[in-house]
């Protein structure tokens, strides 16, 4: 059995002029020549086909899965029309008799459970946890196709399950999150939790860019809060754009929907409903989607999801969500050659019953010639690539310290020991020096498919101006990650995210087997403060 494709695990680089990254303790081993960087998965509709994943809605709101034909459906692009290149009826769409439970690579569109911790009160999310079992319990032994559980936390995306059809094992999953204080739900915290949760689509789109056909993300939670751009400094707008153009291109060129599930009724406030349940639900017109305001409402929108809101019967919701990405006819059409103007492209779906309506993405964004090269992502990509190879990475000093595993929870803390001479240190203005990193960890299966993954972006922090002689050259870094039963390895990497340098290490299952086994730490309402290494 083939396995299945690269599955990429790490996000594109955060957006640092809106909000920091984390902070950890500070300071590698000689450099060592590191592979070339690849670039990140762009969209480049002029040389190929545009894939549409076109649900048709009755006048209930119902799908209608049989009686079209290709003739039934109109494609323009610009209010320019297009000629249909292929069609495929929902029949097309279904797991074949020979497919893996594990290996998405079927005809079959498969899903994406994100539990919105980052975003959610701690009440809301014991009701999202307590839903998401509720319906997974209800559905059969097997799935009807493959998905997986990833949880938005505080600081980071991370996979606890990797795709199965096994409902026993999405189950112990989610049974098996650990509780925390969701500590950045208040106005301080609004541009990191901006930053993460656009990211986290950016990198949920990264992690399945291999992955063939439809592929539904059924966030359950606010998602990330609105911003509204009006008052913001020009300069920094055009940067928040470029990279939420790029992030819906990503998610277009990956051929995801985007369902958004508030978490149980809403009390209304003197503001009515939530802009992003507006936005999921207004005419996208000619124009950037985008200008003005960005919020998950019009990510839904744009990928032709759906959102939820002021309903309390969230495993119903996920059902249905999960119904409407699942029947769709999918149609591909050749979009012209176009000037690389970075400008939005208007694609519509008209049915020639004008009783039936159809959902699917809005458009794309052309390329953009004059946007800046991002060499940060393609470290990022490069990193994640390392986190499933089988070969060394020895660029960056790395091993093993510790290892504390927690049965309760199916996972482990793993701490490394980062040797950090040479991490391409940046000078700050406070006459400090900086280091940036790309950590990921990932639990992988016999074959090295990733049965769960976790990763963070960290700033290491010398308070020398001189890291070279620092009298602490080493920092120590703990990894949580969830250790699910088919789990053969952990490996675990960091690169320097200045000059792409990495490093690598990989335990065996009987290494964290054998570690001391401890009940999961309760959680802490107050994170912990930044540790710095002391000057010389």
């Amino acid at each position: 059995m083939p396995s299945m494709p690269m599955r990429a695990v790490l996000s594109v680089a955060a957006l640092l002029c809106i909000a920091a990254l984390p902070v950890a303790q500070s300071q590698s081993t000689p450099s060592q020549k590191q592979p070339a960087a690849s670039d990140a998965p762009t969209l480049h509709v002029t040389s190929r086909l545009v894939f549409l994943d076109v649900t048709v809605l009755n006048a209930k709101g119902h799908p209608v899965v049989s009686g079209l034909t290709k003739d039934d459906f109109t494609i323009t692009q610009d209010k320019k029309p297009q000629r249909i290149f292929s069609f495929e009826a929902p029949e097309a769409h279904v797991v074949t008799a020979d497919a893996a439970d594990d290996n998405p690579a079927g005809s079959a569109p498969v899903t994406i459970f994100v539990i919105d911790q980052l975003n959610s009160t701690f009440e809301q999310m014991a009701y999202i946890r307590y839903c998401v079992h509720k319906y997974l319990a209800k559905e059969p032994k097997q799935l009807k196709a493959p998905a997986e559980v990833m949880v938005m936390g505080n600081e980071s995306l991370e996979m606890v399950q990797g795709y199965t059809r096994d409902k026993k094992e999405l189950l112990s999953a989610v049974d098996h999150i650990p509780t925390v204080i969701p500590y950045k739900m208040n106005g301080s915290f609004f541009s990191e939790r901006f930053v993460q949760s656009i990211y986290a689509l950016q990198e949920i789109a990264l992690e399945n860019h291999g992955v063939p056909g439809r592929k539904n993300i059924v966030w359950i939670g606010h998602g990330g809060p609105s911003l509204y751009t009006a008052s913001l400094d020009s300069k920094i707008v055009d940067e928040v754009n470029a990279h939420v153009h790029r992030t819906v291109n990503m998610l277009v060129d990956s051929r995801m929907s985007l369902f958004l599930i508030y978490p149980g009724l809403e009390v209304r406030s003197r503001l009515g409903t939530p802009i992003s349940a507006m936005s999921a639900e207004l005419e996208i017109g000619d124009d950037d989607p985008f200008s003005g305001d960005i919020n998950f409402g019009v990510f839904v929108n744009e990928t032709g999801g759906k959102l939820f809101y002021n309903r309390n019967d969230l495993d119903q919701l996920i059902r249905t969500s999960v119904e409407l990405g699942s029947r769709y006819y999918t149609l591909t059409y050749q979009p012209p050659e176009g000037v690389a103007d970075g400008k939005f492209r208007r694609v519509r779906v008209t049915m020639r019953n004008p009783a039936l309506h159809a959902l699917t993405k809005a458009g794309y964004f052309a390329p953009d010639k004059t946007a800046p090269a991002d060499p940060r992502a393609n470290i990022l990509y490069n990193i994640a690539e390392a986190a499933q190879a089988d070969v060394p990475f020895q660029g960056v000093g790395l091993t093993v310290e510790k290892v504390i595993r927690h049965r309760d929870t199916n996972s482990a803390d793993i701490t490394v020991n980062l040797n950090t001479k040479n991490l391409g240190w940046q000078a700050a203005a406070d006459g400090k020096n900086t280091a940036d990193i790309g950590f990921v960890a990932a639990s992988l299966s016999a074959r090295r498919d990733v049965l769960a993954s976790k990763t963070e972006d960290l700033r290491l922090i010398n308070n020398s101006s001189n890291p070279v002689r620092t009298e602490k050259p080493h920092a120590h870094l703990t990894m949580t990650l969830r250790v699910p039963r088919r789990t053969k390895s952990v490996r675990l990497v960091i690169g320097s995210l200045a000059d792409g340098r990495m490093g690598a290490v990989e335990l065996d299952r009987k290494a964290i087997d054998a570690a001391p086994d401890m009940p999961t730490p309760q959680p802490k309402l107050i994170p912990q403060p930044a540790k710095q290494l002391p000057s010389p």
